[in-house]
Formats: structure tokens, C-alpha cells, sequence
């Protein structure tokens, strides 16, 4: 039996909860702080993308510029080539009986070359004539020298990938290809050098001579800081005067500019490029910062792709100099000089280590600053060794 007096407990259905209503998304400045690492992804793709471009486009425009200036023409067709057959003469008389004789006569010649002929073989084409190309025009002086200085700057800003690094925000300002950025520095130093002693010198016959133009503009614009990204922008400046020097070699031609070669110019290049070697060349032996502090690791890698950049830069100058100044260094009979000054350079610009690393002098890990050093240096004597010998009379 079961007790029915207890009470019995009430049932009640169980209650709907409200929806819960969802969580609104954080918007403005919040939700641009949430996606962060997706935007400054994005803005970099963006600018290396503009970079890529805008690499491109200046590439384009230099082979454009390049094919004007050398005045190009497109072939002449092949079709325009004719050949004419010569047609009987409309002055010769014909009667009726010299006709008669004539068939008579060629009837059975005729009948004799149809019998014994073979057939003919079916004529070839006319050949395509072949357009010889236009010569160009012969350097005037000077000319060689400044395409030189033209083309060592060019490769650094116009045919590099992304151009001129020194200046640009994530290559530059970041130092993430520090190593090319220090051999575009060396190269700038080689051109910065020149330049100036191609304005001072090379285009005046003497100290009241007036400066050109051109070269005084180029000199102030290689000098604009190698950093600045804007207002100027140091690549916008470097393209300008490398218009100025094109200005200077169309001057040359006509005749409304002058390049002395006389060995003091020769004397006072050789001077210039001799301080730029002894400083890099400081900078790849010493084992001590000018405020007493060890070279560290980080600045290993300066000094060498920055004396690398000197060599590349240099031994290209030097090539010209040894056409340009041919006849100079045939009196003083320097050419082997010049030739070993530019032989260590070449050897010194080719050096391409995995890691730069600067090991002890007589250890096993490699110290590249020495291995620089020792082509740094062998073109520093040489060089002072030449300008000793264009000294003497």
C-alpha cells in the first residue's frame, strides 16, 4: 500500500530562456586595432608593388631614351626591291618581209633549242637585301669618361631590383639589405669624387676658366644626402644629373664644351681616388672604433660591401681613364700601373662571401674586411705609384 496523505510535489513546465542577443562587433579604431597584422601586411605588398612598377616603368623609359638618342630607324622593306626586265626598243622598224626572213630563220633554231633544253628549274626568290646598320658616330673627347660615370650611377639607381636603397623606408630606414645599400654608398662615394674633380679640372682649361654648367649642377646634385626619401628625394636628384652629364656629352659633340686631358688633371684624379682607397682601406684593417671600442659584428659587414662598392665603382673609371688618357700614359709609360690598379679592383669587386665574418688573422673562420683589404690596398700603392711616375718629368 502507498501513503496518498503526503503532498504530492507541484510540476511545472520548464520556462523559455530569452535569445541571448549576439555580441555587436567592435568597429572604428578598435576593429582596425583587431586586424593590425593584416593591414600593415597589406600596405607592405602595396609598396613593394609600387616599387616592382615603378622599377619597371623607369626601365622602360631609359631603353626609350637610349634608342632616341642613338637614332634608330625601323628597315627598309624587302618588297620595295623591283626587278625590271628591259623592253624592246619602240624605234626599231618592222616591214613584212624582214618579219618573213626572221620567222624562217628562227623556226628551226627554235625547234632545235626545244628539242635539246632541259626543263628549267623554277627561279628563286629575289633575296632579302640585307640593310647595313647605321655606324655610329665616333666619341668625341671626353666622351668615354663621362659614359663611364654615366653607367656606374645608372646600374646602381635605374638597373638595380627596387632601385636606390639607401633612401627607401623598409631597405633603407629598416636595414634589411644593408649589404647592397653599403655598395651603392661606395659606388655614390667613387661618382661624388669624381664629378668634383671633372668640375674643378677636367672641363677648365685654368682657374679663370668659368665652370660648365651642367657639371657644376650634376656636382650639387650628387651631393643631396643618400638617405632622403623626400623633398628631394635623393634617387629623383641622382637621375638629374645623370641628365646633366647626357647635356655635357651633346655639348662635347658640337663643340660648346672642352675635357683637358693633361696629366695635372690625370695627377689630381689619381690623388682623389687614392684618399678614397686609404680611408676604406683604414676601415678594413683596424681593430679598433674611434672611440676605443671593438668592431662589432654589425659593422663587419659595412666596411666590407662598402669597399666593395669603392672597387666596383673605381675599376670602371679606371677603364676609361686608360682610353681617354692614352696618350698621356704612353709618354710617362705607366700603362702597367694602371692596368695592375685596375686588375686588384676587379678581383676585389667580384669577392661574393655566403656570411661576412671577421675571424682572427691566423684562425680558422675567415675574415673577409682582411681578404678585402688586401685588393683595397694593392690598388692604393699602385695608385700612388702612378701619380709619383705622371709627376716626375
Amino acid at each position: 500500500m502507498t501513503d496518498n496523505s503526503k503532498p504530492q510535489p507541484e510540476r511545472r513546465l520548464p520556462v523559455p530562456l530569452p535569445p541571448e542577443t549576439p555580441t555587436p562587433e567592435p568597429g572604428g579604431l578598435k576593429g582596425l586595432l583587431r586586424h593590425r597584422f593584416l593591414l600593415v601586411a597589406l600596405v607592405v605588398v602595396i609598396f613593394l608593388g609600387f616599387l616592382f612598377f615603378r622599377g619597371a616603368y623607369q626601365e622602360l623609359r631609359t631603353q626609350e631614351a637610349q634608342e632616341a638618342a642613338q637614332g634608330k630607324k625601323p628597315e627598309a622593306s624587302a618588297h620595295q626591291v623591283a626587278t625590271q626586265e628591259p623592253s624592246p626598243d619602240p624605234g626599231a622598224a618592222h616591214t613584212p618581209e624582214t618579219e618573213k626572213d626572221h620567222t624562217q630563220e628562227a623556226a628551226p633554231a627554235q625547234k632545235e633549242v626545244h628539242e635539246t633544253a632541259a626543263p628549267t628549274p623554277p627561279k628563286a626568290p629575289p633575296a632579302h637585301p640585307v640593310m647595313a646598320p647605321k655606324p655610329r658616330p665616333e666619341p668625341v673627347k671626353g666622351e668615354v669618361f663621362t659614359r663611364a660615370l654615366i653607367k656606374i650611377m645608372d646600374d646602381q639607381v635605374n638597373q638595380t631590383m627596387f632601385g636606390w636603397r639607401p633612401n627607401s623606408i623598409i631597405f633603407g630606414k629598416f636595414g634589411l639589405t644593408d649589404n647592397v645599400n653599403n655598395v651603392q654608398l661606395g659606388v655614390l662615394e667613387v661618382v661624388r669624387r669624381t664629378v668634383l674633380v671633372l668640375n674643378e679640372n677636367l672641363t677648365r682649361f685654368a682657374i679663370t676658366e668659368a665652370y660648365n654648367p651642367n657639371i657644376n649642377e650634376a656636382r650639387d646634385f650628387f651631393m643631396v644626402s643618400p638617405d632622403k626619401y623626400w623633398f628631394p628625394s635623393a634617387s629623383g636628384k641622382y637621375r638629374e644629373a645623370m641628365r646633366d652629364l647626357e647635356i655635357y656629352i651633346e655639348s662635347l659633340r658640337k663643340g660648346r664644351a672642352r675635357f683637358y686631358t693633361r696629366v695635372d688633371n690625370l695627377i689630381a684624379l689619381t690623388a682623389s681616388y687614392k684618399d678614397i682607397l686609404g680611408s676604406s682601406y683604414h676601415n678594413l684593417i683596424k681593430d679598433k672604433e674611434a672611440d676605443g671600442s671593438s668592431v662589432s659584428w654589425s659593422m663587419v659587414d659595412d666596411y666590407f660591401y662598402f669597399g666593395q662598392g669603392i672597387a666596383l665603382g673605381m675599376s670602371q673609371m679606371l677603364e676609361a681613364v686608360k682610353e681617354e688618357f692614352h696618350p698621356e700614359l704612353s709618354k710617362k709609360n705607366s700603362h702597367k700601373l694602371l692596368e695592375d690598379a685596375i686588375h686588384a679592383l676587379h678581383s676585389g669587386a667580384q669577392l661574393s662571401p655566403w656570411v661576412v665574418t671577421n675571424g682572427a688573422k691566423d684562425g680558422i673562420l675567415a675574415n673577409h674586411r682582411a681578404n678585402m683589404s688586401t685588393y683595397i690596398g694593392e690598388a692604393e700603392h699602385v695608385i700612388a705609384t702612378l701619380q709619383t711616375v705622371l709627376a716626375t718629368n
